[in-house]
């Protein structure tokens, strides 16, 4: 057997993934993303199966499946901030552009008083 050996280059990017691929609404798919990622992060601390996740947030198994894969075109931020909510979760949302106009948003959990 032969092996072709292929270079392929890869380009380390700055600021939003979403940005980067082209996509509409980069800025509103990674303030999404990163609150489905705290939503994800308390399910898994928590040992919440799907169905348990269902019926701690009020929302359908499919839906907790969906955000666990991060599939958000269906869930506003709002959304996703009541699922937050549901769960007792108090977040703090920060976007800033840096002098370059590079997007970051940090989404963090809050402790309990």
């Amino acid at each position: 057997m032969s092996s072709i050996s292929k270079k392929t280059r890869i380009e380390i990017g700055s600021g939003s993934v979403f940005e980067q691929l082209g996509l509409p609404n980069p800025e509103e798919r990674l303030r999404k993303a990163r609150l489905m990622n705290v939503i994800n992060e308390v399910c898994q601390r928590r040992r919440l199966s799907q169905k348990d996740a269902a019926a701690a947030t009020g929302l359908d198994q499919s839906d907790i499946s969906r955000i666990r894969h991060g599939r958000g075109d269906r869930y506003s931020t709002d959304r996703l901030l009541n699922v937050l909510a549901r769960l007792g979760i108090d977040v703090e949302v920060v976007q800033r552009h840096d002098k370059a106009g590079v997007l970051s948003i940090e989404v963090r959990e809050l402790s309990s008083t």
